[in-house]
């Protein structure tokens, strides 16, 4: 997987033209019971990790569909800026808790 460095950018320069939508957003996910935000957490970031249409990664963003071994055979090849691996580690941890693996 290639660098996600320019859609970080408008992500973050997209936060920055709007705080109050993103204040909003911050609220919502407050709001939500403590099971189903890391689920909203995972899926936020197995979308922004996939590496497009059909990948088990992309499912599980899409339907909520987790193939633990597939997402973490994906996650083992992913390639991200070193700011974005806590994200690639947080997943693999939601994936191994999930699916009742433990290593």
């Amino acid at each position: 997987m290639t660098s996600k460095s320019s859609s970080t950018t408008s992500t973050a320069h997209g936060a920055a033209a709007s705080p109050a939508k993103a204040q909003r957003a911050v609220q919502t996910m407050l709001a939500l019971d403590r099971d189903v935000l890391q689920v909203a957490f995972a899926r936020t970031v197995a979308g922004m990790l996939h590496d497009g249409p059909g990948t088990a990664l992309e499912r599980f963003a899409v339907t909520g569909d987790l193939d633990a071994e597939a997402i973490l055979d994906e996650l083992d090849r992913v390639e991200v800026p070193f700011e974005e691996e806590a994200w690639v580690d947080a997943l693999a941890r939601f994936v191994l808790f999930t699916s009742g693996e433990r290593s």
